[in-house]
């Protein structure tokens, strides 16, 4: 199977951006380019191109991370087309990548790359191979300003320095996190050694922390360089598994994840308020907090308004005060929480070690009560579940909101002193 060129089909002025990591700040200048086509190698050369912001690679290791959830094919909506990561490796050899390496973020054993169409790729090119995360060291990885982790064990491979990442998502709904992106795509690489919970969902602790904040620590831990989204079949309804499959023969790409996602979602005809973990981007300064600031490039296209997934409501990250509070001071921390629409809510204390996650419940300090939309509080008094005070460290707050069978959390730190 020979490689196309992309070099030579690149428009004239296409420049090539600072790599690795760099994230599109500033004042307004987010650019995303769409590639209309059925063929998804043709889509992803048209997005990638009008987009023109493809990294500079020359030298570098490349990793790329599609989204392979299931052994299932590209055209169940589920899982990122091999085409699409095949055009993407043409396009990093033929910028001069040093090595380009696909990875699948081992919540599974194998990685799905066969029943997903990848096994062609482990002897396409020298420079190219395939890994597994289950296989790779882990390293524990700063979160700068991270909204409910300070730290987080990641794929030692997926964190070595200037290593120009890119996240090959899919574009389809989901149940717990409303879409499936470029940026919840790479949720995947935090351990599931490390995270998940035995019975439950893979990766569990950071659900129970909060999706939406999880998926956000995880991109300021490991910044992605590159996005695009594969939506030449896409997924509505019960995303990210057992929705209908969408042909919809778009891919988006650009250099700020936040943005790609943002007009995948414009797409989708999904509200872009409806996605809390692009709120907390835009809050992280990750990207723009909607589409008047990003530049469409490439391929018309008319939106095709997906089926959302049933999902729970908003709970937005509940703030404490005062924070930090003093065991001395005898005084109460009032936690407020804000939710989206009427609902039942629980609130209770938690205890979570970054480095051996294992969430331990300190404290239950609102059983499920009714709730009307908006901002409700509770108070602590800093006494665990026996009535004796907690050791000084730090702890979480957790909230759970339910309705329509779905729950969502959302969790924010206190620091208790002595």
């Amino acid at each position: 199977m020979k490689r196309r060129s992309f070099l030579r089909c690149l428009a004239p002025g296409a420049a090539a951006l600072p790599l690795a990591g760099t994230l599109a700040l500033g004042a307004g200048g987010y650019r995303v380019g769409a590639g209309r086509s059925s063929d998804p190698y043709d889509a992803t050369v048209r997005a990638v191109q009008a987009s023109g912001e493809w990294p500079a690679m020359s030298g570098l290791a490349v990793m790329i991370k599609p989204n392979l959830v299931a052994g299932q094919p590209s055209t169940s909506g589920v899982t990122t087309d091999p085409q699409v990561v095949r055009a993407l490796v043409d396009m990093a050899l033929d910028s001069g990548a040093a090595s380009v390496t696909i990875v699948e973020g081992g919540g599974h054993s194998p990685a799905n790359f066969t029943s997903c169409g990848y096994d062609f790729l482990r002897t396409y090119d020298s420079r190219v191979q395939l890994l597994d995360f289950a296989s790779a060291p882990l390293a524990v990885v700063n979160v700068p300003r991270g909204l409910t982790y300070f730290r987080l064990y990641l794929p030692a491979p997926a964190v070595e320095p200037g290593l120009v990442f890119i996240s090959a998502g899919k574009m389809k709904t989901h149940v717990n996190s409303v879409a499936s992106l470029s940026m919840k795509n790479i949720f995947g690489l935090a351990s599931p050694q490390k995270y998940s919970v035995a019975g439950q969902l893979p990766r569990q602790d950071g659900h129970s922390r909060g999706i939406d904040q999880s998926v956000v620590d995880v991109n300021l831990s490991r910044p992605i360089s590159f996005s695009v989204i594969d939506g030449v079949w896409g997924l509505e309804g019960e995303g990210p598994l057992s929705g209908t499959p969408v042909p919809s023969n778009v891919v988006f790409a650009g250099r700020n994840p936040a943005a790609t996602d943002r007009a995948a979602l414009d797409f989708m005809g999904i509200a872009q308020s409806a996605v809390p973990h692009l709120a907390y981007a835009a809050w992280r300064g990750i990207g723009p907090s909607g589409m008047d600031s990003i530049t469409m490039l490439g391929d018309s296209y008319t939106p095709m308004p997906f089926k959302p997934a049933v999902t729970g409501p908003v709970v937005w990250r509940p703030t404490i005060h005062p924070d930090p509070i003093s065991l001395s001071a005898h005084r109460q921390a009032t936690i407020y929480y804000e939710v989206s629409e009427p609902c039942d809510a629980a609130v209770d204390i938690l205890y979570d070690n970054d480095l051996s996650p294992a969430i331990k419940q300190v404290r239950g300090l609102q059983n499920w009560t009714p709730v009307p939309a908006g901002v409700s509080s509770v108070q602590w008094d800093l006494n665990a579940a026996g009535g004796a005070p907690v050791p000084p460290t730090i702890y979480l707050a957790r909230v759970i909101a339910t309705a329509n069978k779905r729950f969502t959390y959302a969790t924010g730190w206190i620091q208790v002193t002595a």
